[in-house]
């Protein structure tokens, strides 16, 4: 009998231990969602998202935040900038992308990315979109749907699945999110950058890489 309480017991204490465990894991992972989701806020909005996707491990604590528009020649212009940066630094910062899809054709090409990104395809995808840019999304007359002859080209993307993922109704709300957040957060323009809250003003490399490298460094 004595042998049968002792068990018992040790059942029950495990039992608590594991609770206690799962309710202290939840609590971390809660807190770490609502810090991402409130990192560096200005008049109530957050430069980042737990839906945003982003790069880079961030073991100095440096956040990239990038507003960007897949039709924009600028963001396409400065998009190997980004990679460079984010090449450099990946150990230790964290790019974050948002979107400010203000072309025609941007809410679309959105989607292609975020169903990319269901295949873990979004970096692949997202070079690509930048790199035939001024063919299916010429200034003035855009054809996008040439779009797909580039789309197709991205290894192990599956375009059967990308078609049908396209249509997932939280991606508009995504980027209703983000339109909203970035005009609450005075960006006007795209490719818009804050690095740590400090929003880059002249848009070229060497800014972006002093400002990155002043983060990390300070």
């Amino acid at each position: 009998m004595k042998n049968k309480s002792v068990v018992i017991f040790a059942l029950v204490s495990a039992i608590a231990i594991f609770i206690a465990a799962t309710f202290a894991y939840k609590s971390v992972e809660s807190k770490n969602i609502e810090e991402k989701m409130s990192t560096m806020n200005l008049n109530g909005a957050p430069y980042i998202r737990e839906h945003s996707i982003t790069f880079g491990k961030n073991e100095k604590n440096v956040t990239v935040v990038e507003f960007l528009d897949p039709e924009c020649g600028s963001c396409a212009a400065f998009h190997p900038a980004v990679k460079k940066v984010l090449h450099e630094y990946n150990n230790e910062i964290q790019l974050v992308i948002r979107y400010m899809p203000n072309h025609k054709n941007s809410p679309n090409v959105v989607k292609i990315l975020e169903a990319a990104r269901m295949q873990g395809k979004y970096e692949e995808t997202l070079n690509m979109v930048f790199a035939s840019q001024n063919i299916w999304g010429q200034h003035g007359n855009p054809k996008p749907h040439l779009l797909w002859n580039y789309i197709v080209q991205v290894e192990g993307l599956n375009i059967d699945q990308l078609r049908e993922d396209m249509n997932n109704p939280k991606f508009v709300e995504m980027m209703n999110l983000d339109m909203q957040d970035a005009k609450e957060l005075g960006v006007t323009g795209t490719p818009t950058f804050f690095v740590n809250g400090k929003k880059l003003e002249n848009l070229t490399y060497d800014a972006l890489n002093a400002l990155v490298e002043s983060e990390i460094y300070k």
